[in-house]
Protein backbone atom coordinates (compact mmCIF):
# COMPACT_ATOMS: atom_id res chain seq x y z
CA UNK A 1 0.00 0.00 0.00
CA UNK A 2 0.99 3.59 -0.52
CA UNK A 3 -0.39 6.65 1.21
CA UNK A 4 -2.15 9.43 -0.68
CA UNK A 5 0.62 11.87 0.25
CA UNK A 6 3.32 9.52 -1.00
CA UNK A 7 1.36 8.95 -4.22
CA UNK A 8 1.01 12.68 -4.78
CA UNK A 9 4.74 13.23 -4.19
CA UNK A 10 5.77 10.46 -6.57
CA UNK A 11 3.34 11.65 -9.23
CA UNK A 12 4.79 15.16 -8.97
CA UNK A 13 8.31 13.76 -9.33
CA UNK A 14 7.30 11.90 -12.47
CA UNK A 15 5.68 15.02 -13.92
CA UNK A 16 8.81 17.08 -13.25
CA UNK A 17 11.15 14.48 -14.72
CA UNK A 18 8.90 14.16 -17.78
CA UNK A 19 9.05 17.89 -18.47
CA UNK A 20 12.84 18.04 -18.11
CA UNK A 21 15.27 17.47 -20.95
CA UNK A 22 17.04 14.77 -18.95
CA UNK A 23 13.99 12.50 -19.39
CA UNK A 24 15.09 11.57 -22.89
CA UNK A 25 18.22 9.83 -21.59
CA UNK A 26 17.92 6.02 -21.28
CA UNK A 27 19.01 6.07 -17.64
CA UNK A 28 16.35 8.59 -16.68
CA UNK A 29 13.68 6.62 -18.54
CA UNK A 30 14.69 3.46 -16.68
CA UNK A 31 14.33 5.29 -13.36
CA UNK A 32 10.97 6.74 -14.36
CA UNK A 33 9.71 3.30 -15.38
CA UNK A 34 10.72 1.93 -11.97
CA UNK A 35 8.79 4.73 -10.26
CA UNK A 36 5.68 4.16 -12.36
CA UNK A 37 5.88 0.40 -11.82
CA UNK A 38 6.06 0.92 -8.07
CA UNK A 39 3.01 3.21 -8.15
CA UNK A 40 0.96 0.80 -10.28
CA UNK A 41 1.82 -2.14 -8.03
CA UNK A 42 1.22 -0.45 -4.68
CA UNK A 43 -1.53 2.11 -5.29
CA UNK A 44 -5.15 1.06 -5.21
CA UNK A 45 -7.46 1.55 -8.16
CA UNK A 46 -9.35 4.23 -6.25
CA UNK A 47 -6.13 6.11 -5.48
CA UNK A 48 -5.02 6.07 -9.10
CA UNK A 49 -8.40 7.21 -10.36
CA UNK A 50 -8.26 10.19 -8.01
CA UNK A 51 -5.35 11.50 -10.10
CA UNK A 52 -5.50 12.48 -13.77
CA UNK A 53 -3.81 9.82 -15.93
CA UNK A 54 -2.03 12.34 -18.16
CA UNK A 55 1.43 12.19 -16.58
CA UNK A 56 1.62 8.41 -16.11
CA UNK A 57 0.16 7.50 -19.50
CA UNK A 58 2.24 10.01 -21.46
CA UNK A 59 5.46 8.94 -19.74
CA UNK A 60 4.72 5.28 -20.37
CA UNK A 61 4.03 5.92 -24.05
CA UNK A 62 7.41 7.56 -24.48
CA UNK A 63 9.14 4.80 -22.55
CA UNK A 64 7.34 2.10 -24.54
CA UNK A 65 8.37 3.72 -27.80
CA UNK A 66 11.97 3.94 -26.59
CA UNK A 67 12.13 0.29 -25.56
CA UNK A 68 10.47 -0.86 -28.76
CA UNK A 69 13.15 0.99 -30.71
CA UNK A 70 15.85 -0.55 -28.53
CA UNK A 71 14.51 -4.01 -29.41
CA UNK A 72 15.74 -3.54 -32.96
CA UNK A 73 19.15 -2.11 -32.05
CA UNK A 74 22.49 -3.80 -31.62
CA UNK A 75 24.70 -3.41 -28.58
CA UNK A 76 22.41 -4.83 -25.88
CA UNK A 77 21.83 -8.35 -24.70
CA UNK A 78 18.75 -9.69 -26.40
CA UNK A 79 17.19 -11.03 -23.20
CA UNK A 80 17.73 -7.69 -21.48
CA UNK A 81 16.08 -5.76 -24.29
CA UNK A 82 13.10 -8.08 -24.23
CA UNK A 83 12.79 -7.89 -20.44
CA UNK A 84 12.80 -4.09 -20.42
CA UNK A 85 10.15 -3.94 -23.12
CA UNK A 86 8.02 -6.59 -21.38
CA UNK A 87 8.16 -4.71 -18.07
CA UNK A 88 7.11 -1.46 -19.74
CA UNK A 89 4.30 -3.17 -21.67
CA UNK A 90 2.95 -5.00 -18.61
CA UNK A 91 3.07 -1.78 -16.62
CA UNK A 92 1.09 0.01 -19.34
CA UNK A 93 -1.56 -2.73 -19.42
CA UNK A 94 -1.86 -2.71 -15.63
CA UNK A 95 -2.24 1.05 -15.66
CA UNK A 96 -5.03 0.81 -18.23
CA UNK A 97 -6.86 -1.77 -16.12
CA UNK A 98 -6.66 0.59 -13.15
CA UNK A 99 -8.16 3.52 -15.05
CA UNK A 100 -10.62 1.80 -17.38
CA UNK A 101 -13.51 1.89 -17.86
CA UNK A 102 -14.20 4.58 -15.25
CA UNK A 103 -11.63 7.02 -16.69
CA UNK A 104 -11.95 5.98 -20.33
CA UNK A 105 -12.46 9.49 -21.65
CA UNK A 106 -9.45 10.93 -19.82
CA UNK A 107 -7.18 8.06 -20.89
CA UNK A 108 -8.28 8.23 -24.53
CA UNK A 109 -7.86 12.00 -24.70
CA UNK A 110 -4.41 11.68 -23.13
CA UNK A 111 -3.29 9.05 -25.65
CA UNK A 112 -4.65 10.95 -28.66
CA UNK A 113 -3.07 14.14 -27.36
CA UNK A 114 0.28 12.37 -27.06
CA UNK A 115 -0.03 10.87 -30.52
CA UNK A 116 -0.76 14.33 -31.91
CA UNK A 117 1.66 16.57 -30.00
CA UNK A 118 4.51 14.08 -29.73
CA UNK A 119 3.93 13.11 -33.39
CA UNK A 120 3.80 9.46 -32.44
CA UNK A 121 1.64 8.87 -35.52
CA UNK A 122 4.91 8.48 -37.41
CA UNK A 123 5.15 5.06 -35.75
CA UNK A 124 1.96 3.50 -37.11
CA UNK A 125 2.46 -0.02 -35.76
CA UNK A 126 3.28 1.30 -32.32
CA UNK A 127 0.19 3.52 -32.30
CA UNK A 128 -2.01 0.64 -33.41
CA UNK A 129 -0.75 -1.56 -30.57
CA UNK A 130 -1.29 1.23 -28.05
CA UNK A 131 -4.84 1.85 -29.28
CA UNK A 132 -5.66 -1.84 -29.51
CA UNK A 133 -4.59 -2.30 -25.90
CA UNK A 134 -7.41 0.06 -24.99
CA UNK A 135 -9.91 -2.18 -26.77
CA UNK A 136 -8.63 -5.26 -24.95
CA UNK A 137 -9.43 -3.65 -21.62
CA UNK A 138 -12.48 -1.58 -22.59
CA UNK A 139 -13.99 -2.30 -26.04
CA UNK A 140 -16.33 0.70 -25.84
CA UNK A 141 -13.31 3.01 -25.96
CA UNK A 142 -13.19 2.90 -29.76
CA UNK A 143 -16.01 5.43 -30.01
CA UNK A 144 -14.12 7.77 -27.70
CA UNK A 145 -10.95 7.30 -29.75
CA UNK A 146 -12.72 8.23 -32.97
CA UNK A 147 -14.40 11.27 -31.44
CA UNK A 148 -11.08 12.41 -29.97
CA UNK A 149 -9.34 12.03 -33.34
CA UNK A 150 -12.19 13.84 -35.11
CA UNK A 151 -11.86 16.70 -32.61
CA UNK A 152 -8.20 17.02 -33.51
CA UNK A 153 -8.92 16.90 -37.24
CA UNK A 154 -11.33 19.82 -36.97
CA UNK A 155 -8.84 22.07 -35.18
CA UNK A 156 -8.16 25.16 -37.32
CA UNK A 157 -4.43 25.09 -36.59
CA UNK A 158 -3.81 21.44 -37.50
CA UNK A 159 -1.42 20.82 -40.38
CA UNK A 160 -1.97 18.53 -43.34
CA UNK A 161 0.80 16.14 -42.31
CA UNK A 162 -0.50 15.83 -38.75
CA UNK A 163 -4.06 15.32 -39.96
CA UNK A 164 -3.07 12.56 -42.36
CA UNK A 165 -0.98 10.91 -39.67
CA UNK A 166 -3.90 10.82 -37.24
CA UNK A 167 -6.21 9.32 -39.86
CA UNK A 168 -3.67 6.62 -40.68
CA UNK A 169 -3.63 5.64 -37.02
CA UNK A 170 -7.28 4.63 -37.34
CA UNK A 171 -6.88 2.45 -40.45
CA UNK A 172 -5.88 -0.80 -38.80
CA UNK A 173 -7.92 -0.16 -35.66
CA UNK A 174 -11.18 0.17 -37.59
CA UNK A 175 -10.28 -2.84 -39.70
CA UNK A 176 -10.41 -5.20 -36.70
CA UNK A 177 -13.02 -3.68 -34.42
CA UNK A 178 -16.52 -5.19 -34.52
CA UNK A 179 -19.05 -2.50 -33.72
CA UNK A 180 -21.84 -3.22 -31.23
CA UNK A 181 -25.43 -2.63 -32.29
CA UNK A 182 -25.95 0.45 -30.11
CA UNK A 183 -27.08 4.02 -30.57
CA UNK A 184 -23.57 5.21 -29.72
CA UNK A 185 -22.31 3.33 -32.76
CA UNK A 186 -24.85 5.10 -34.96
CA UNK A 187 -23.81 8.47 -33.53
CA UNK A 188 -20.14 7.69 -34.22
CA UNK A 189 -20.90 6.60 -37.79
CA UNK A 190 -22.96 9.71 -38.46
CA UNK A 191 -20.14 11.92 -37.26
CA UNK A 192 -17.70 10.02 -39.46
CA UNK A 193 -20.04 10.51 -42.41
CA UNK A 194 -20.35 14.21 -41.62
CA UNK A 195 -16.58 14.64 -41.65
CA UNK A 196 -16.31 12.65 -44.89
CA UNK A 197 -18.99 14.86 -46.46
CA UNK A 198 -17.17 18.00 -45.33
CA UNK A 199 -13.87 16.70 -46.74
CA UNK A 200 -15.49 16.15 -50.15
CA UNK A 201 -16.86 19.69 -50.19
CA UNK A 202 -13.49 21.10 -49.12
CA UNK A 203 -11.71 19.06 -51.79
CA UNK A 204 -14.04 20.17 -54.60
CA UNK A 205 -13.88 23.79 -53.41
CA UNK A 206 -10.09 23.65 -53.49
CA UNK A 207 -10.10 22.21 -57.01
CA UNK A 208 -12.53 24.88 -58.20
CA UNK A 209 -10.56 27.70 -56.59
CA UNK A 210 -7.28 26.48 -58.05
CA UNK A 211 -8.75 26.22 -61.55
CA UNK A 212 -10.42 29.64 -61.38
CA UNK A 213 -7.27 31.38 -60.14
CA UNK A 214 -4.67 29.56 -62.18
CA UNK A 215 -2.66 32.72 -62.78
CA UNK A 216 -2.39 33.54 -59.09
CA UNK A 217 -0.12 31.92 -56.53
CA UNK A 218 -2.04 28.85 -55.32
CA UNK A 219 -2.79 28.75 -51.62
CA UNK A 220 -2.17 25.51 -49.71
CA UNK A 221 -5.29 23.33 -49.45
CA UNK A 222 -7.01 23.09 -46.06
CA UNK A 223 -6.24 19.91 -44.11
CA UNK A 224 -9.79 18.62 -44.48
CA UNK A 225 -9.50 18.69 -48.27
CA UNK A 226 -6.50 16.37 -48.07
CA UNK A 227 -8.26 13.81 -45.88
CA UNK A 228 -10.89 12.56 -48.31
CA UNK A 229 -9.02 9.40 -49.29
CA UNK A 230 -8.03 8.61 -45.72
CA UNK A 231 -11.54 9.09 -44.39
CA UNK A 232 -12.86 6.89 -47.18
CA UNK A 233 -10.54 4.09 -46.06
CA UNK A 234 -11.73 4.56 -42.48
CA UNK A 235 -15.35 4.33 -43.62
CA UNK A 236 -14.76 1.21 -45.68
CA UNK A 237 -12.91 -0.51 -42.84
CA UNK A 238 -15.73 0.45 -40.50
CA UNK A 239 -18.43 -0.88 -42.83
CA UNK A 240 -16.82 -4.32 -42.85
CA UNK A 241 -17.83 -4.76 -39.21
CA UNK A 242 -21.24 -3.08 -39.04
CA UNK A 243 -24.57 -4.81 -38.65
CA UNK A 244 -27.16 -4.67 -41.42
CA UNK A 245 -29.15 -1.91 -39.75
CA UNK A 246 -26.05 0.21 -39.24
CA UNK A 247 -25.03 -0.24 -42.87
CA UNK A 248 -28.43 1.10 -43.86
CA UNK A 249 -27.60 4.27 -41.94
CA UNK A 250 -24.62 4.76 -44.26
CA UNK A 251 -26.72 3.98 -47.33
CA UNK A 252 -29.46 6.38 -46.25
CA UNK A 253 -27.10 9.30 -45.63
CA UNK A 254 -25.22 8.88 -48.90
CA UNK A 255 -28.41 8.48 -50.91
CA UNK A 256 -29.70 11.71 -49.39
CA UNK A 257 -26.46 13.44 -50.44
CA UNK A 258 -27.03 12.24 -53.99
CA UNK A 259 -30.52 13.69 -54.39
CA UNK A 260 -29.89 16.88 -52.39
CA UNK A 261 -30.50 20.17 -54.17
CA UNK A 262 -27.49 21.47 -56.06
CA UNK A 263 -25.67 18.13 -56.14
CA UNK A 264 -23.29 17.84 -59.09
CA UNK A 265 -21.90 14.80 -60.86
CA UNK A 266 -18.43 15.69 -59.59
CA UNK A 267 -19.72 15.50 -56.03
CA UNK A 268 -21.44 12.14 -56.59
CA UNK A 269 -18.28 10.70 -58.14
CA UNK A 270 -16.37 11.41 -54.93
CA UNK A 271 -18.42 8.96 -52.84
CA UNK A 272 -20.34 6.80 -55.32
CA UNK A 273 -18.03 3.79 -54.99
CA UNK A 274 -18.23 4.01 -51.19
CA UNK A 275 -22.03 3.97 -51.35
CA UNK A 276 -21.89 0.93 -53.62
CA UNK A 277 -19.56 -0.79 -51.16
CA UNK A 278 -21.99 -0.17 -48.30
CA UNK A 279 -24.85 -1.67 -50.33
CA UNK A 280 -22.66 -4.59 -51.42
CA UNK A 281 -21.67 -5.35 -47.81
CA UNK A 282 -25.29 -5.37 -46.64
CA UNK A 283 -26.90 -8.81 -46.45
CA UNK A 284 -30.51 -8.46 -47.51
CA UNK A 285 -33.33 -10.59 -46.19
CA UNK A 286 -36.88 -9.27 -46.46
CA UNK A 287 -37.08 -6.24 -48.72
CA UNK A 288 -39.30 -4.36 -46.30
CA UNK A 289 -36.40 -4.45 -43.83
CA UNK A 290 -33.74 -3.43 -46.34
CA UNK A 291 -35.64 -1.01 -48.56
CA UNK A 292 -37.02 1.01 -45.67
CA UNK A 293 -39.64 3.77 -46.04
CA UNK A 294 -36.75 6.25 -45.97
CA UNK A 295 -34.27 4.50 -48.26
CA UNK A 296 -36.63 3.23 -50.97
CA UNK A 297 -37.99 6.66 -52.04
CA UNK A 298 -34.43 8.00 -52.12
CA UNK A 299 -33.35 5.15 -54.37
CA UNK A 300 -36.33 5.68 -56.64
CA UNK A 301 -35.43 9.36 -56.98
CA UNK A 302 -31.91 8.32 -57.91
CA UNK A 303 -33.07 5.71 -60.43
CA UNK A 304 -35.48 8.13 -62.09
CA UNK A 305 -33.05 11.05 -62.00
CA UNK A 306 -32.32 13.07 -65.12
CA UNK A 307 -28.63 12.80 -64.27
CA UNK A 308 -27.09 9.86 -66.06
CA UNK A 309 -24.59 9.25 -63.27
CA UNK A 310 -27.14 9.46 -60.47
CA UNK A 311 -29.50 7.07 -62.24
CA UNK A 312 -26.66 4.64 -62.85
CA UNK A 313 -25.60 4.78 -59.21
CA UNK A 314 -29.17 4.36 -57.98
CA UNK A 315 -29.64 1.24 -60.08
CA UNK A 316 -26.38 -0.29 -58.91
CA UNK A 317 -27.13 0.36 -55.24
CA UNK A 318 -30.63 -1.06 -55.64
CA UNK A 319 -29.20 -4.17 -57.29
CA UNK A 320 -26.75 -4.82 -54.46
CA UNK A 321 -29.56 -4.45 -51.92
CA UNK A 322 -31.83 -6.82 -53.85
CA UNK A 323 -29.47 -9.48 -55.19
CA UNK A 324 -29.82 -12.16 -52.53
CA UNK A 325 -29.04 -15.06 -54.90
CA UNK A 326 -25.96 -13.55 -56.60
CA UNK A 327 -27.53 -13.39 -60.06
CA UNK A 328 -26.38 -9.89 -60.89
CA UNK A 329 -23.49 -10.91 -63.14
CA UNK A 330 -25.80 -12.97 -65.37
CA UNK A 331 -27.79 -9.89 -66.36
CA UNK A 332 -24.90 -7.79 -67.58
CA UNK A 333 -26.43 -7.37 -71.05
CA UNK A 334 -29.72 -8.37 -72.75
CA UNK A 335 -29.93 -11.88 -74.13
CA UNK A 336 -32.60 -14.35 -75.20
CA UNK A 337 -33.49 -16.86 -72.49
CA UNK A 338 -34.43 -19.80 -74.68
CA UNK A 339 -36.87 -22.45 -73.60
CA UNK A 340 -35.47 -25.73 -72.18
CA UNK A 341 -31.98 -24.26 -71.70
CA UNK A 342 -30.02 -24.80 -68.49
CA UNK A 343 -28.76 -21.58 -66.93
CA UNK A 344 -26.70 -20.88 -63.85
CA UNK A 345 -29.60 -18.81 -62.61
CA UNK A 346 -30.82 -19.14 -59.04
CA UNK A 347 -34.49 -18.26 -58.81
CA UNK A 348 -35.60 -17.36 -55.30
CA UNK A 349 -38.60 -18.74 -53.49
CA UNK A 350 -41.26 -16.06 -53.57
CA UNK A 351 -42.16 -14.82 -50.10
CA UNK A 352 -45.46 -13.17 -49.40
CA UNK A 353 -43.77 -10.28 -47.56
CA UNK A 354 -41.70 -9.41 -50.64
CA UNK A 355 -44.70 -9.75 -52.90
CA UNK A 356 -46.68 -7.40 -50.66
CA UNK A 357 -43.78 -4.94 -50.67
CA UNK A 358 -43.80 -4.70 -54.46
CA UNK A 359 -47.57 -4.45 -54.49
CA UNK A 360 -47.40 -1.43 -52.20
CA UNK A 361 -44.65 0.27 -54.21
CA UNK A 362 -45.51 -0.95 -57.69
CA UNK A 363 -46.47 2.45 -59.11
CA UNK A 364 -43.38 4.26 -57.80
CA UNK A 365 -41.10 1.46 -58.99
CA UNK A 366 -42.74 1.37 -62.42
CA UNK A 367 -42.48 5.13 -62.93
CA UNK A 368 -38.87 5.32 -61.73
CA UNK A 369 -37.67 2.44 -63.91
CA UNK A 370 -39.53 3.83 -66.92
CA UNK A 371 -37.94 7.25 -66.39
CA UNK A 372 -34.54 5.63 -66.14
CA UNK A 373 -35.06 3.77 -69.40
CA UNK A 374 -36.53 6.71 -71.31
CA UNK A 375 -34.13 9.37 -70.03
CA UNK A 376 -30.96 7.39 -70.61
CA UNK A 377 -31.74 4.94 -73.40
CA UNK A 378 -28.99 6.52 -75.50
CA UNK A 379 -26.40 5.34 -72.95
CA UNK A 380 -25.73 1.65 -73.34
CA UNK A 381 -24.30 1.41 -69.83
CA UNK A 382 -27.40 2.95 -68.27
CA UNK A 383 -29.74 0.83 -70.38
CA UNK A 384 -27.97 -2.40 -69.43
CA UNK A 385 -27.87 -1.41 -65.76
CA UNK A 386 -31.60 -0.68 -65.60
CA UNK A 387 -32.23 -3.93 -67.49
CA UNK A 388 -30.28 -5.74 -64.77
CA UNK A 389 -32.48 -4.16 -62.09
CA UNK A 390 -35.64 -5.34 -63.86
CA UNK A 391 -34.29 -8.87 -64.23
CA UNK A 392 -33.31 -9.08 -60.56
CA UNK A 393 -36.85 -8.16 -59.54
CA UNK A 394 -38.13 -10.95 -61.77
CA UNK A 395 -35.89 -13.65 -60.25
CA UNK A 396 -35.98 -12.46 -56.64
CA UNK A 397 -39.78 -12.21 -56.41
CA UNK A 398 -41.02 -14.77 -58.95
CA UNK A 399 -44.78 -14.45 -58.78
CA UNK A 400 -47.61 -13.55 -61.10
CA UNK A 401 -47.77 -10.00 -59.79
CA UNK A 402 -44.16 -9.09 -60.52
CA UNK A 403 -44.30 -10.89 -63.88
CA UNK A 404 -47.34 -8.86 -64.87
CA UNK A 405 -45.83 -5.63 -63.54
CA UNK A 406 -42.63 -6.12 -65.53
CA UNK A 407 -44.50 -7.07 -68.70
CA UNK A 408 -46.54 -3.90 -68.20
CA UNK A 409 -43.30 -1.91 -67.91
CA UNK A 410 -41.93 -3.51 -71.08
CA UNK A 411 -45.13 -2.87 -73.03
CA UNK A 412 -45.23 0.79 -71.95
CA UNK A 413 -41.61 1.20 -72.95
CA UNK A 414 -42.28 -0.37 -76.36
CA UNK A 415 -45.24 1.93 -76.95
CA UNK A 416 -43.18 5.02 -76.14
CA UNK A 417 -40.32 3.96 -78.40
CA UNK A 418 -42.64 3.17 -81.30
CA UNK A 419 -44.25 6.59 -80.99
CA UNK A 420 -40.97 8.49 -80.86
CA UNK A 421 -39.46 9.29 -84.23
CA UNK A 422 -36.39 11.23 -83.14
CA UNK A 423 -34.35 8.34 -81.73
CA UNK A 424 -31.31 7.01 -83.52
CA UNK A 425 -31.83 3.60 -85.09
CA UNK A 426 -29.21 2.02 -82.85
CA UNK A 427 -30.91 3.33 -79.72
CA UNK A 428 -34.30 1.96 -80.75
CA UNK A 429 -32.72 -1.40 -81.56
CA UNK A 430 -31.11 -1.53 -78.13
CA UNK A 431 -34.41 -0.85 -76.39
CA UNK A 432 -36.38 -3.44 -78.39
CA UNK A 433 -33.67 -6.03 -77.72
CA UNK A 434 -33.93 -5.23 -74.02
CA UNK A 435 -37.71 -5.64 -74.08
CA UNK A 436 -37.67 -9.07 -75.71
CA UNK A 437 -34.95 -10.20 -73.31
CA UNK A 438 -37.15 -9.29 -70.34
CA UNK A 439 -40.11 -11.09 -71.89
CA UNK A 440 -38.10 -14.26 -72.52
CA UNK A 441 -36.72 -14.20 -68.96
CA UNK A 442 -40.23 -14.06 -67.49
CA UNK A 443 -41.21 -17.02 -69.68
CA UNK A 444 -38.11 -18.96 -68.58
CA UNK A 445 -38.69 -18.32 -64.87
CA UNK A 446 -42.35 -19.32 -64.87
CA UNK A 447 -42.19 -21.93 -67.67
CA UNK A 448 -44.99 -20.08 -69.43
CA UNK A 449 -45.45 -22.31 -72.48
CA UNK A 450 -48.13 -20.28 -74.27
CA UNK A 451 -46.33 -17.00 -73.61
CA UNK A 452 -43.07 -18.65 -74.68
CA UNK A 453 -44.52 -19.68 -78.02
CA UNK A 454 -45.60 -16.08 -78.63
CA UNK A 455 -42.17 -14.70 -77.68
CA UNK A 456 -40.44 -17.32 -79.84
CA UNK A 457 -42.64 -16.39 -82.77
CA UNK A 458 -41.51 -12.77 -82.52
CA UNK A 459 -37.89 -13.83 -82.08
CA UNK A 460 -38.02 -15.92 -85.26
CA UNK A 461 -39.87 -13.22 -87.18
CA UNK A 462 -37.22 -10.72 -86.21
CA UNK A 463 -34.42 -13.15 -87.00
CA UNK A 464 -35.68 -13.31 -90.57
CA UNK A 465 -36.66 -9.71 -91.22
CA UNK A 466 -35.15 -7.55 -88.46
CA UNK A 467 -32.31 -9.27 -86.57
CA UNK A 468 -31.22 -5.87 -85.26
CA UNK A 469 -34.25 -5.94 -82.93
CA UNK A 470 -33.00 -9.09 -81.17
CA UNK A 471 -30.15 -9.35 -78.67
CA UNK A 472 -27.24 -9.03 -78.47
CA UNK A 473 -27.15 -5.26 -78.68
CA UNK A 474 -24.38 -3.86 -80.84
CA UNK A 475 -22.65 -0.53 -81.18
CA UNK A 476 -23.20 -0.52 -84.93
CA UNK A 477 -25.61 -2.45 -87.15
CA UNK A 478 -25.24 -3.55 -90.76
CA UNK A 479 -28.60 -3.69 -92.50
CA UNK A 480 -29.29 -5.95 -95.48
CA UNK A 481 -31.58 -4.95 -98.32
CA UNK A 482 -34.41 -7.17 -97.10
CA UNK A 483 -34.25 -5.98 -93.48
CA UNK A 484 -37.36 -4.19 -92.29
CA UNK A 485 -36.60 -0.76 -90.86
CA UNK A 486 -40.18 0.36 -90.34
CA UNK A 487 -42.51 -0.60 -87.49
CA UNK A 488 -43.96 -3.76 -88.93
CA UNK A 489 -46.60 -5.01 -86.42
CA UNK A 490 -45.49 -8.65 -86.57
CA UNK A 491 -42.11 -7.66 -85.16
CA UNK A 492 -43.43 -6.22 -81.91
CA UNK A 493 -45.49 -7.33 -78.95
CA UNK A 494 -49.25 -6.89 -78.96
CA UNK A 495 -51.07 -6.03 -75.77
CA UNK A 496 -53.76 -8.71 -75.85
CA UNK A 497 -51.26 -11.44 -76.77
CA UNK A 498 -49.17 -10.56 -73.72
CA UNK A 499 -52.30 -10.55 -71.56
CA UNK A 500 -53.30 -13.95 -72.83
CA UNK A 501 -49.85 -15.44 -72.29
CA UNK A 502 -49.83 -14.26 -68.67
CA UNK A 503 -53.37 -15.44 -68.09
CA UNK A 504 -52.60 -18.94 -69.37
CA UNK A 505 -49.59 -19.15 -67.07
CA UNK A 506 -51.12 -17.81 -63.85
CA UNK A 507 -54.84 -18.46 -64.26
CA UNK A 508 -54.87 -21.20 -61.60
CA UNK A 509 -52.84 -19.29 -59.00
CA UNK A 510 -53.13 -15.52 -59.00
CA UNK A 511 -54.85 -14.70 -62.26
CA UNK A 512 -56.35 -11.50 -60.90
CA UNK A 513 -52.93 -10.05 -60.08
CA UNK A 514 -51.31 -11.16 -63.30
CA UNK A 515 -53.86 -9.83 -65.76
CA UNK A 516 -55.12 -6.64 -64.20
CA UNK A 517 -51.82 -4.82 -64.64
CA UNK A 518 -51.45 -5.06 -68.41
CA UNK A 519 -52.85 -1.82 -69.77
Amino acid sequence: MITDEELARRMDDISKSFSSTVFHSPAQQDKTLDKITMIVRNATKKQLQSRHPRALVTCLLRILLHYESVLHMDGFCEWKRRRKFRVARDCYHSLLKSYLPEKSREVVETIVEAVYHERLWKFETFCFEVMYSLLDVSPVSVGLIIHAVWNKLTLPEIGVEDARGLVRVLYELLDVYVWPATQDTVATIERMLGLFHASIIARLTTIFDSSSSASLVPSPPPPLASLKKGLEVCLRNTMKHLSNDQLLVVVQHMCSWTVAAGTTDEFVLEFGSTLEFAAYTHQADLYEQTLTPTIFPLLMRMVGSSSRLTSLLGNRVLQYLMDRKDNRAIFDTPRIFFEHTRLDLRVAQCRKEDRLFFKLHRELLHDSLLKSLINHMDSRMNLETTYCTVCLIAVEVPCGFTAAALVCLAMNLQEIILQQQNNRVEVACHVHATIISIMSLICWIHKAEVFYSYVNRIVMERAQWAPHLNPPIQSQYNFALHHVLWNKPELFFIDWEARYGLWKCFRLTDSHDSTSLIV
